[in-house]
Parts: structure tokens; C-alpha cells; sequence
């Protein structure tokens, strides 16, 4: 058996839901960390680091999504 929570996240509504919260919790926390690189770092530098955590993430999200 899997547990309660793979049998929420697959139902169609409330799986949904669950996804849609998980976005927002990594989006959020995305943004935290860009913000907070870009106004640390500042300018360019800030811009092209923000840049490399944003591709570095999305890499690594195509990989699972590849891969499974």
C-alpha cells in the first residue's frame, strides 16, 4: 500500500488542488531566494546569478520529469 497521501494526490480534484499548493509553496520560495540573491548581489551580477538558479531548477525539473 502506498498511504493516504498517493491516494489523495491521484484523485482529481483534491490531487490537483495538492499540486496547485506545492507550485505556489516553490514558487514562493523561488522568489524569496531570487530576491533576496538580487538585492545581496545586486545589478548584473544579481540578474545573471537569479538567471543561473532558474535554469540550474529547471534542469534539474526536466531531469525528473525525463527520467520517471
Amino acid at each position: 500500500m502506498r498511504g493516504p497521501l498517493h491516494a489523495l494526490w491521484n484523485m482529481r480534484l483534491l490531487g490537483t488542488y495538492l499540486r496547485f499548493r506545492v507550485a505556489l509553496v516553490l514558487a514562493g520560495v523561488l522568489a524569496i531566494i531570487g530576491g533576496v540573491l538580487a538585492l545581496g548581489i545586486g545589478g548584473l551580477g544579481g540578474l545573471v546569478a537569479l538567471f543561473g538558479i532558474v535554469a540550474l531548477l529547471l534542469l534539474a525539473l526536466g531531469f525528473i520529469v525525463i527520467t520517471r
